[in-house]
């Protein structure tokens, strides 16, 4: 199965023989651009003594895929919730850094994933099975997640597009979270990306606005989503 993104086709997944019913989400716990890679989760695993990285998937700042331990192999990511699950591990640390090439591979590699599966899978943070704050991202919004770690469009047959509503202050969604994302990169700015609509969003709304001529009013609609996306 193609994983397909906006800057191609990165990888095929294919189901490995041993069982599968989970998948966890991890972060690298660095924004070091010299940290970027799976060579170097590589070495610092086996700096541990470590056969291997422990990670099955590196996702980069640039949206790269990179293939790190075997599917075949079980992963050595959470301790005591290892059996049964891939690991994914996104290169960051802070929330706002983590950029919106890396959630569209994320999002196109669940969805593989998921659809490989039968949409049988659920998918979770390193976060519920450990006291890490990991992923340092709000993997919930960014996948769409129920509380039970089900993808909300999981039957859905063609690639996840997040929808483009009206937002204003007080919108909460992965919407949101969209929107943060590409007003950092239209306005290099570092707006947290947590799919909450507050005043810091409202006021990085009204700039971009500004700068594009738009009704400066806050209030993202059709006009703005067009400027955002161009």
């Amino acid at each position: 199965m193609a994983i397909i993104n906006d800057i191609g086709i990165t990888m095929d997944f294919s189901k490995p023989k041993r069982p599968v019913d989970r998948v966890f989400l991890h972060c690298s716990a660095s924004d070091s651009e010299a940290h970027d890679n799976i060579e170097t989760m590589r070495r610092w695993h086996l700096e541990r003594g470590w056969r291997d990285v422990g990670y099955h998937y590196f996702i980069r700042k640039s949206g790269e895929l990179e293939a790190g331990r075997s599917l075949e192999e079980v992963p050595a990511a959470q301790q005591g919730h290892n059996t049964g699950s891939i690991a994914i591990c996104l290169h960051g640390l802070k929330q706002e850094k983590f950029t919106k090439a890396q959630f569209d591979t994320l999002i196109a590699l669940c969805r593989e994933i998921d659809k490989a599966y039968e949409n049988q899978l659920t998918f979770h943070g390193h976060c519920e099975v450990s006291a890490k704050t990991c992923p340092a991202f709000d993997y919930k919004t960014v996948l769409g997640l129920t509380e039970s770690g089900d993808r909300k469009n999981a039957p859905a047959s063609e690639p996840q597009r997040v929808e483009q509503p009206i937002l204003e202050l007080t919108a909460k969604g992965a919407a949101v979270a969209h929107l943060q994302a590409l007003l950092n990169e239209k306005l290099q700015i570092d707006l947290t990306i947590d799919g909450h609509f507050g005043q810091l969003t409202k006021a990085a709304v009204i700039s971009f606005q500004r700068k594009k001529g738009l009704v400066d009013d806050g209030t993202v609609g059709r006009r703005t989503w067009e400027e955002l996306l161009a």
